[in-house]
């Protein structure tokens, strides 16, 4: 447990830090022109000849030049990659990890560039010697494909994620649906309270880049019906409640994270906010009586 802790902190350090050599970049360079900056781009990657007066060299020899610089830049990252990796390593039993998941984990990390994602792929790896099979293949494609601004959205959903009952999947909790009570159930529709996670850094269209990226599956869900004094177990933020329904048939709302989305939750790390949970807690509260799991906690009512 403390293993798991520590690599889901050290994951929001690589893009807390990913995120700050980004802003310094952007400091150190806001003056430059866009001239300057395709400039400097196209010389970087080998294809400036054309911005030039004159070409000095023929296509051919400048085509085998930006196939060394790429072959030389994709070599550096495996190397720092590797030489992190075996920073962070200790003297715990490896594994073997399978030479088919070695192959495709090189071959996609060569193209990781940022310092901070570096320092991610770097601690999948040790965790992948530690204890084989601990990384999809499939997640690292999609991680490899998520763009940084992509991961710290991942990284905020992450922050508002519960999970209840006896399934640990990431899940964000919107609210909860309750029958009338008495003869009202028959002929008013169910009362529904939502938290909007737009107020949480979390807007639709962040649900929606999620969505398309696999990681949140499209639709709403809902928990089956609770019953009273049948108390359900929601985790969330390091702390355990209670819900047990003032009505019965009372549902939770939610959105699943898809088994990718949860497999990567644990990679970028998740960051707590206190203040996302409170608020949940207290619209919770008035369609559940909510104890923590220690029994000698109050009630939480609004």
């Amino acid at each position: 447990m403390v293993e798991k802790i520590a690599s889901l902190t050290t994951g929001t350090q690589d893009i807390e830090k990913e995120e700050s050599s980004k802003n310094q970049y952007i400091r150190e360079h806001h003056i430059t022109s866009c001239l300057q900056r395709i400039e400097s781009i196209a010389q970087t990657h080998g294809i400036d000849s054309k911005l030039h007066l004159v070409e000095h060299t023929s296509l051919s020899e400048r085509i085998t030049s930006r196939q060394q610089k790429h072959l030389e830049r994709q070599q550096a990252n495996l190397e720092q990659i590797i030489q992190l990796s075996h920073s962070f390593c200790d003297d715990k039993t490896a594994g073997s990890p399978e030479p088919d998941w070695l192959y495709r984990f090189f071959e996609l990390a060569k193209d990781i560039h940022g310092e901070g994602m570096q320092n991610l792929w770097a601690r999948i790896l040790k965790q992948e010697i530690i204890k084989p099979g601990s990384t999809s293949l499939k997640a690292l494609s999609i991680l490899k494909s998520m763009t940084h601004r992509e991961a710290q959205t991942l990284q905020r959903a992450c922050a508002l994620t519960c999970s209840f009952g006896n399934d640990k999947a990431n899940k964000l909790i919107i609210g909860f649906r309750q029958p009338e009570k008495g003869f009202k159930r028959y002929f008013k529709p169910d009362i529904t309270e939502q938290l909007p996670l737009g107020q949480y850094k979390l807007p639709f269209t962040d649900l929606l880049l999620l969505m398309d990226l696999g990681l949140i599956l499209r639709t709403d869900l809902e928990s089956g019906p609770l019953q009273i004094n049948q108390p359900l177990f929601l985790r969330g933020q390091d702390k355990t409640f209670m819900l047990d329904p003032f009505t019965n048939g009372t549902r939770l709302c939610y959105y699943r994270f898809s088994p990718t989305g949860n497999e990567l939750s644990k990679l970028v790390g998740k960051k707590s906010y206190p203040e996302y949970f409170d608020s949940l807690i207290a619209l919770l509260s008035r369609a559940f009586e909510i104890k923590t799991e220690i029994k000698s906690s109050v009630n939480i009512k609004t």
